[in-house]
C-alpha cells in the first residue's frame, strides 16, 4: 500500500511524480518508461539501471543537482532522504535556528545526497564523512560539479568513531546519519526468517555495497554506539539524530538515551512509497525540550490515517448468491426513511459498496421522536375532537357556506396537502432547502460508507467514516441498523 499520503506536508513528492513527462525531459530516463496501447506509462523499478537514472534525473528536475552514481553503490530514494531533511528543519525552527546553520553527515556514500541537498535547497554547512575511500572520491566530484564547495566538506575517517574523529572546538547545529541496517548478508534476503511471510517483498531492486547496508550486530550497535559517542560531547553538537530502518530497533535505542541520561528525545517516522523508516533525535541542552517539539509528520498522519471499519454479521440463517442483494434492499429502505442519499459505488456477486451522506441526524433519540409523534397525535385528536363541536355550536358551523371573504379564519380555505412553514422541524427544512434552492450547496451533516458483503456463509456489514472522523455517529447508525433491520 502507498504510503505516500503519511509524507512530511512540505514533501514535494506526496504527489508521485509525471513519469511520462520526466521521460520526455530526460534521455537516460526514457529508455526505462513504457506506454501500452491505452497510454498507461509503467517504470520497472526492479531494474537497478532504471532506479539509478531516476534518482539522478529527480535530482536534476527539482533540485538543479548533477549527481554520479557509481553501478556498485547505493541509490539513494529522494523522497526518504528529503523527509529526513525536512524533519531536521522542523527541529532547527523549533528551538529557533534559522541562519549560519552547521550539520555533520555520518557516513554519507558516494552521492553524498544529504549535504548536496541541505546545501542546495537550504545553504546550510555540512562536513560529510566517509570511510570508504571509493565513495570518498566520488562524493568530492559531486561536490565539484555542482560548485557546493564553499558548504561541504568531505572527511575521510579512518579509526573506529562516528563522531569524536571530525568534531572540533565549533559547535554544530545537528548531526544526522543513515546507518548499516543489517547485521549480516543473509538479513538482506527477503526470505529472511525475521521477515513476516504476510509481509510483501521489496517493490525496488537492491543495490548497494556490502559495507554501506551491513554492520557488526546492525543498526542497534551502530547507533548506540553513536549515543555513546553523544555523552561523551555533550553540547558540542546542540540535536543528535539517525534514521532507523526497523521499528523493532526502537524500545532498544531509546533504553540506551535514558540510561545515558540525555535532556530529552524525540521519535518520528518518515514514510513515502511502499517504506517506512523511523527516525529518533536527541540532546543534551537544557535550553530546549524536543518532547514538545510539534511533529508535523505524526500530526499529518494523524489527519489522514484511516480507522478500522466497524463491522457487524446479519442474522442470516440460509445464506445463497441473492442474500446479499436482499440484505442490501432492506438496508436502503432503511436509509430512505432516514432521509439519506445512497449513490452505489461498486457491486460484484461477493460484496457491495455504498457512498452514504445524511442531511441531518435522523437516527438518534428514535424512542423519544416516537413517544413525542404519539403524544401529537394524541393532542391532535383531543382538539380535533373539541372544535368540531364548537363548530357544530356556532353559527359558522351551522350554515358552513356563508364565509366571509375577509374572515381572520383563511388558514380553513387551504389544502390539506399543504403546509406552512411552522408545520416543518429542523431537520425537514434543512432538507427542504437542499432540495428547493436549485445552486445552493448541500448541507450536509455527516457521510459514511457501507460495504455489505458475503463471506462462505455469513453476510457481514462494514461501515467507516468517510471526509469526517465522527465515530459517535457511526456507532449510532450501527445501532440503530441493529435494533431495526429485520432479515
Amino acid at each position: 500500500m502507498s504510503m505516500n499520503k503519511y509524507m512530511h506536508p512540505r514533501n514535494i513528492y506526496k504527489s508521485p511524480p509525471d513519469f511520462k513527462k520526466l521521460a520526455l525531459d530526460f534521455p537516460e530516463f526514457r529508455p526505462f518508461v513504457k506506454q501500452d496501447i491505452t497510454g498507461k506509462v509503467t517504470v520497472d523499478f526492479k531494474d537497478v539501471n532504471c532506479l539509478r537514472a531516476l534518482t539522478c534525473s529527480l535530482l536534476k528536475k527539482d533540485f538543479s543537482l548533477f549527481v554520479e552514481i557509481p553501478p556498485s553503490k547505493l541509490i539513494p530514494t529522494i523522497p526518504l532522504r528529503l523527509n529526513y531533511i525536512l524533519w531536521i528543519e522542523d527541529l532547527l525552527n523549533s528551538v529557533e535556528r534559522f541562519n549560519d546553520i552547521i550539520g555533520i553527515d555520518i557516513g554519507t556514500g558516494a552521492s553524498c545526497i544529504y549535504p548536496l541537498l541541505a546545501a542546495k535547497k537550504n545553504k546550510w554547512s555540512m562536513i560529510a564523512t566517509e570511510k570508504d575511500t571509493e565513495s570518498v572520491t566520488c562524493a568530492k566530484s559531486n561536490v565539484r560539479n555542482n560548485s557546493l564547495q564553499d558548504f561541504i566538506t568531505i572527511v575521510e575517517v579512518k579509526g573506529g568513531n562516528l563522531l569524536e574523529d571530525v568534531i572540533d572546538d565549533k559547535v554544530y547545529d545537528f548531526c544526522m546519519c543513515n546507518p548499516p541496517f543489517f547485521s549480516n548478508v543473509e538479513e538482506l534476503h527477503p526470505f529472511f526468517k525475521s521477515r513476516k511471510s504476510s509481509r510483501p517483498h521489496p517493490k525496488n531492486a537492491f543495490c548497494a555495497s556490502v559495507n554501506e547496508v551491513v554492520s557488526k550486530g546492525g543498526e542497534v550497535e551502530f547507533i548506540t554506539k553513536l549515543i555513546n559517542e553523544s555523552k561523551n560531547l555533550g553540547e558540542r553538537v546542540k540535536i543528535y539524530s539517525t534514521m532507523i530502518g526497523q521499528k523493532c530497533s526502537l524500545p532498544t535505542l531509546k533504553k540506551a538515551l535514558r540510561e545515558v541520561k540525555v535532556e530529552s528525545f524525540i521519535e518520528t517516522y518518515f514514510c513515502q512509497g511502499n517504506t517506512t523508516r523511523w527516525g529518533l533525535a536527541w540532546t543534551f541542552s537544557k535550553e530546549f525540550d524536543l518532547k514538545k517539539i510539534h511533529d508535523p509528520i505524526k500530526e499529518q498522519s494523524k489527519k489522514t490515517k484511516p480507522k478500522h471499519p466497524l463491522i457487524h454479521p446479519l442474522p442470516l440463517t440460509n445464506v445463497n448468491e441473492y442474500s446479499i442483494t436482499f440484505a442490501a434492499d432492506k438496508l436502503l429502505k432503511m436509509f430512505a426513511e432516514l432521509e439519506m442519499v445512497v449513490e452505489e459505488v461498486s457491486r460484484n456477486k461477493n460484496i457491495l459498496r455504498y457512498f452514504v451522506t445524511a442531511f441531518s441526524n435522523t437516527w438518534a433519540n428514535q424512542r423519544k421522536k416516537r413517544r413525542e409523534e404519539m403524544r401529537k397525535h394524541k393532542n391532535g385528536a383531543n382538539e380535533l375532537s373539541e372544535n368540531n363541536n364548537d363548530s357544530a355550536n356556532s353559527p359558522k358551523g351551522r350554515n358552513s357556506t356563508n364565509t366571509d371573504s375577509n374572515d381572520n379564519d383563511v388558514d380553513l380555505k387551504k389544502s390539506p396537502g399543504k403546509r406552512t412553514h411552522e408545520c416543518f422541524d429542523g431537520s425537514l427544512m434543512k432538507k427542504l432547502k437542499i432540495t428547493t434552492n436549485s445552486g445552493e450547496a448541500a448541507a450536509v451533516f455527516f457521510k459514511f460508507t457501507l460495504a455489505v458483503r458475503i463471506e462462505e456463509t455469513n453476510i457481514y456489514l462494514e461501515l467507516n467514516c468517510a471526509e469526517c472522523d465522527n465515530r459517535e455517529y457511526l456507532h449510532q447508525i450501527l445501532q440503530y441498523i441493529k435494533n431495526n433491520l429485520k432479515v
